[in-house]
């Protein structure tokens, strides 16, 4: 069975989490392809030999960081990237397939469903339902609701829900796991995703004790206080003392999935945001500000000397990825 996975770049989280599906796909005998904007070497690196086709499937929200939102950019990006001649496209490059697995983009159910090819979305929120919260994007909202009406999704707890689907089932924690890799104590895990922090080096306090590390695409800190590994990320993530990031579901529930304390930043006005975070306060503390506050790097030194003195958090056993996968091959 041929299955194309289509994942929004809006981040790294719509590919790792497909990624993981994706392994166990792979383990009953299908044939997985990537199609996503998303660096090429993310996709191999935990799935060697995975075919991926570089294409940008949606526009998401645009940021010119992880913490901050330009709605304006959204809706420039959203009349080059939503034509009818792209959307003919991508439904001519999906020709041939058995499923399509879109994570969360509708003009990808779209392209795949004049392709003749099968659609089953998945996402712990869908586009629709985000845009709502802005006024400025409420006339895309209804267009793209209309696109994904007629497809059934699997709803990847948690977050705000799937709405306006066929059809909708839940699905446990979705996410990457690997084998913990060998780390200094102490070492905090810096992971910001896709969109990236540009000015983190600066912002990171020394602290007695405690290492920075970085991996691809992060770029090296290039501080005596910093390490940069090329390594499977979530074995990272597992190995890490903690991981400082931001709310988001593939950073979550990677932590969540290798028993990894979170410490996280604010995120601007992201809707989807709360949720993550009610489900991360279990596993980690909030340090309360942006990385720009002058007060960050105080806060930050008190979050993590908590999170230390505390036990490790259990590891969560969720078998999610296997329920997704089995739910695509029926």
């Amino acid at each position: 069975m041929r299955i194309a996975h289509l994942c929004s770049a809006h981040g790294f989280g719509h590919l790792t989490r497909q990624l993981a599906i994706a392994e166990q796909l792979r383990a009953h005998g299908a044939e997985p392809t990537l199609f996503t904007a998303a660096p090429a070497p993310v996709v191999t690196e935990y799935l060697p030999g995975a075919a991926v086709v570089p294409w940008r499937i949606d526009v998401g929200i645009r940021q010119p960081d992880s913490l901050t939102e330009d709605i304006p950019a959204t809706l420039t990006a959203l009349a080059e990237v939503t034509s009818e001649a792209r959307i003919d496209a991508l439904a001519a490059a999906l020709r041939g397939y058995d499923r399509a697995v879109v994570d969360i983009a509708p003009l990808a159910m779209e392209a795949a469903r004049r392709a003749g090819v099968p659609v089953i979305a998945a996402g712990n929120f869908d586009w629709p339902w985000i845009y709502r919260h802005y006024p400025a994007l409420h006339g895309w909202a209804e267009r793209l609701a209309d696109l994904q009406a007629p497809h059934r999704a699997l709803f990847l707890s948690p977050g705000p829900g799937l709405f306006g689907f066929e059809s909708v089932t839940a699905v446990p924690l979705v996410g990457r796991q690997r084998p913990a890799a060998p780390l200094p104590p102490r070492t905090v895990l810096v992971s910001f995703g896709g969109f990236g922090l540009d000015a983190i080096r600066d912002m990171l306090p020394r602290i007695p004790g405690v290492s920075w590390a970085t991996a691809p695409p992060m770029p090296d800190l290039g501080r005596d206080d910093s390490i940069h590994r090329s390594a499977p990320y979530p074995a990272l993530v597992a190995g890490a003392a903690a991981v400082l990031t931001k709310p988001g579901y593939g950073i979550h529930a990677e932590c969540a999935l290798a028993g990894t304390p979170i410490v996280w930043v604010e995120r601007g006005r992201f809707p989807e945001a709360p949720y993550l975070i009610a489900a991360m306060a279990e596993r980690g503390l909030a340090v309360g500000c942006r990385p720009e506050a002058p007060e960050f790097p105080s806060r930050l030194a008190a979050a993590l000397e908590v999170v230390f003195s505390r036990p490790r958090p259990a590891s969560v056993s969720s078998g999610g990825a296997a329920i997704a996968a089995r739910a695509i091959l029926a």
